[in-house]
């Protein structure tokens, strides 16, 4: 009887004991005999059942993980041999070959073999627990044996045996889960679901039952791991991934922005949620890295694998993880800088960001704007708009392009291919009758929503060249999109909307001075000096032209003085001075070899720290996620990197300083441009809008405000009332503007001292100052006042260091005078629009007439 009992608990069957419920049904526990139990008193058929169940569940788990492990090698053997074969097999022989693809589709995966075997182990101790029962039974041990006799009480051995009802019952719960016809399939869970699994089992307070979750988590870890470093360090990234042979990450296919890439997806199905979308975006960063420099015969260095690899298997799958991938992305980075990314590579890249994105080519520029308003005026003025001809797509705005680099510099540029436009709204085609309520109500709904902080700078400038949304981009591949992220991207997408906005402006003015001044010419013909007309009408005549020529003169002053100090004091100071910066990087002193390794390790050090501190209060250098220049801290930037800055340069530019460096330079050109604040940008929205009106009228008007003089009353009309309802509208828009410009130029006074500001604010808003205007100086105010701390930094700078060359004391001063400017750019700006006193009169004759005093 007792000799049953061990063989029953050791996974054998006994007649003795039967499954409850009985055949056909599934059973669940095993129940001693009703033929035995009859004879046995009830503590001694209590104790039987206990061990009966302890043995089904044993049963159970074993049954399952010694099938599931031959399935899995049966599996793999299959793929190997399928594989083998694939390349030469021919009827009957492919036949079997997909046959054994069915098989290993239908396998349970090399990570539920893994965790079989695992469980394996871990049953051992069970059985060496039965055969250590058997050594006492048989040496009389009085631990279990009562008597000489061999008297084995059942009690003692459901006692031995206690420990382990806990556990199997547990692992008994984790197989009904993984086999469950109800939910999920045991071929169905994929390796990130089972290691969620196994770690929430983990979370228990039985401390037997956490430590052998433990091991069956930790074997199934360390095999995730081994897949991640494959990826993450020697570039495995197969094009099919497997149940038998699973990837962390596929190949799936060229890249169609750059093809002599490739593309790579991560696996979602292998990560457990504990995974974050930052530790994910890094895995695929460093191990697309790996994978491009494996196609292309090359490695990263052994040294450097081998550190990382062992950094990453210490990791495991907590917090760890995440400081090691942080550490493996900066010291791939940090290589990358030095062996791949080089410097003539990011300095031609700037060059064409330049001469595209912030128009430093102006040739070019020009030339864009005059063919899509050609473009605009074939497709949908003159065109059939009935023909399916009338619309203008994507393909032929970049058909614009390649025709507006005719005649310039961009002609033999080859990275003007790379160049593309991008209509959010898709073709555009003439504009009927019933869609035109529509676009009003959305062009009001952009305006209200200017001051809510929804409208984006592409909203506000992005369809004012064709009158839909229009985005330039450029398909930047690897290893430039290592620092040109797609954040970036946008930035220079955002600062090329406002600068074409500004020249097609700008443009329009010119012609209309144009126009007006041909018509003038030709009119001045038959009237001599004057204007022409009647006595009567010959005055509204003259102050009609005049006013005309007033307004247009003040609208091509601004747009002269506003383009002229953007590209000059802004963009083209800042983009010399960051190529100078890189430049610099060339002429690096013996320490630079020995300061790599204090880097990596300052790296790591400061992304461990980031992990505990918030995202605002990160080290410039901690951390070498994307930036985002939608929400960064420019104060925070310059106080920090502009030390920071210098003194890496002094000795070796690493890969994420050079990051750090663009985000600066990117967020300086939007606050001097002036649209990092939305409503200051919407402010020179409004201005170049009625510029563009009033050349629309001028266009409308036949290239003149003037109507000919055989022209009027010939209708019918009264002579001279088609005169004064241009006046009327002429005057409008005069006014309108000089609102405007009076409103900017105060903003731009008060962001020069905010303090004043609020005091002015408070005693004038009695006097009828707007609300709106005093929103918009505090806000600009508030942007601007950041500024204060480069001049005196670069100051600080300046004079640190032993000897310098000649060499070296241009370059720094030329990056003081950039600095310089930076916080004086506001200060320059002021100069050119007041430099004869227009705009101070205007202002003063305003707050003249809102207090009716005599300013003098």
């Amino acid at each position: 009887m007792l000799a049953e009992v061990l063989l029953v608990l050791g996974g054998h069957p006994s007649a003795f004991f039967v499954p409850e419920p009985p055949s056909p049904a599934r059973p669940t526990t095993l129940t001693t005999s009703p033929h035995l139990a009859e004879y046995l008193h009830p503590g001694e058929l209590s104790s039987l059942d206990t061990l009966a169940r302890l043995a089904f569940r044993y049963r159970k788990v074993r049954d399952w993980a010694a099938s599931t492990r031959q399935r899995g090698r049966d599996a793999l053997l299959a793929e190997m041999t399928a594989e083998r074969g694939r390349g030469r097999s021919k009827g009957k022989e492919k036949a079997q070959i997909q046959q054994g693809d069915q098989g290993v589709e239908s396998g349970p995966g090399v990570y539920l073999s893994t965790l079989a075997s695992a469980l394996l182990d871990v049953l051992r101790e069970y059985d060496l627990a039965i055969v250590s029962v058997e050594a006492k039974i048989l040496s009389l041990d009085p631990e279990l044996v009562q008597d000489s006799k061999g008297y084995v009480p059942l009690s003692s051995v459901v006692a031995t045996f206690d420990p382990w009802q806990a556990p199997l019952a547990a692992l008994e719960r984790m197989v009904d889960t993984l086999s469950s016809d109800s939910s999920l399939l045991d071929s169905t869970w994929s390796p990130g679901k089972v290691i969620e699994l196994l770690h929430q089992s983990t979370q228990t307070g039985n401390p037997r039952l956490q430590s052998i979750f433990t091991a069956l988590l930790s074997s199934i870890e360390t095999l995730w791991l081994t897949h991640l470093s494959a990826f993450l360090l020697f570039g495995d990234a197969p094009s099919s991934s497997s149940r038998s042979s699973p990837a962390i990450a596929l190949d799936v296919g060229a890249d169609p922005l750059s093809p002599q890439h490739r593309v790579y997806k991560l696996d979602e199905d292998m990560f457990p949620t504990s995974v974050t979308a930052r530790t994910r975006e890094s895995i695929l960063y460093v191990g697309r890295v790996a994978s491009t420099l494996r196609r292309e015969s090359r490695t990263l260095p052994a040294e450097l694998v081998e550190s990382l690899r062992d950094e990453v298997m210490r990791a495991g799958m907590g917090d760890g993880l995440e400081i090691a991938i942080g550490t493996a992305r900066a010291e791939v980075g940090e290589w990358l800088w030095r062996h791949i990314l080089t410097g003539p590579q990011v300095v031609e890249a700037l060059e064409a960001f330049g001469d595209y994105f912030l128009t430093r080519n102006g040739d070019f520029a020009l030339s864009v704007i005059r063919e899509i308003h050609h473009l605009r005026l074939s497709k949908l003025v003159t065109d059939n708009p009935h023909s399916s001809s009338s619309v203008i797509r994507e393909q032929d705005l970049n058909t614009a392009l390649l025709r507006a680099s005719v005649g310039t510099s961009a002609e033999s540029d080859p990275s003007l291919e790379r160049l593309s436009w991008k209509m959010s709204g898709g073709p555009l085609r003439p504009l009927m009758p019933s869609l035109s309520s529509s676009t009003a109500r959305s062009k009001r709904g952009r305006e209200t929503s200017a001051f809510t902080g929804e409208t984006t700078i592409q909203d506000l400038f992005g369809s004012s060249i064709l009158g839909t949304p229009l985005a330039l981009g450029m398909t930047v591949g690897w290893p430039l999109d290592l620092f040109l992220t797609p954040s970036t991207l946008s930035a220079y997408s955002d600062v090329h909307a406002f600068l074409t906005a500004l020249r097609d402006t700008h443009l329009r003015v010119l012609d209309c001075w144009s126009a007006l001044s041909a018509s003038q010419r030709q009119r001045r013909k038959w009237t001599g000096t004057t204007e022409g007309g009647t006595p009567l009408e010959a005055p509204a005549r003259r102050d009609l032209a005049r006013a005309a020529w007033g307004t247009v003169r003040a609208m091509l002053f601004f747009l002269d003085a506003l383009q002229s100090h953007f590209m000059t004091d802004i963009i083209d100071v800042q983009h010399r001075r960051l190529l100078e910066e890189l430049d610099g990087v060339g002429h690096t002193s013996h320490a630079a070899g020995s300061l790599a390794g204090s880097l990596r390790s300052s790296y790591r050090g400061s992304f461990r720290a980031g992990l505990s501190t918030t995202a605002s209060k990160r080290d410039g250098l901690a951390s070498p996620a994307p930036e985002s220049h939608a929400e960064i801290d420019t104060q925070s930037i310059r106080s920090r990197t502009a030390a920071s800055t210098r003194k890496v340069q002094a000795s070796f530019l690493d890969f994420l300083t050079l990051r750090q460096m663009h985000t600066r330079h990117l967020s300086f050109l939007k606050e001097g441009l002036l649209i990092s604040d939305i409503p200051t940008a919407t402010l020179i929205r409004d201005i170049l809008d009625v510029c563009k009106r009033f050349t629309a009228l001028v266009d409308r008007w036949g290239g003149d405000v003037l109507p000919e003089l055989l022209v009027e009353g010939a209708a019918g009309e009264e002579v001279g009332e088609l005169v004064a309802e241009r006046a009327r509208v002429v005057n409008e828009i005069t006014e309108t503007l000089h609102e405007l410009l009076s409103e900017f130029f105060r903003a731009l006074l008060e962001s020069q001292n905010p303090v004043s500001s609020t005091i002015t604010d408070g005693s004038t808003s009695a006097a009828g100052a707007s609300f709106s205007k005093t929103t918009r100086a505090l806000q600009l105010s508030r942007a601007m006042s950041r500024q204060v701390s480069f001049s005196a930094a670069g100051k600080k700078l300046g004079g640190t260091g032993g000897a310098k060359t000649k060499a070296e004391m241009d370059r720094e001063e030329r990056g003081l005078e950039a600095e310089s400017l930076m916080g004086r750019h506001v200060e320059q700006l002021l100069l050119r629009l007041d430099f004869n006193g227009v705009l101070t009169d205007w202002i003063a004759k305003e707050e003249q007439g809102a207090t009716g005093k005599d300013i003098l």
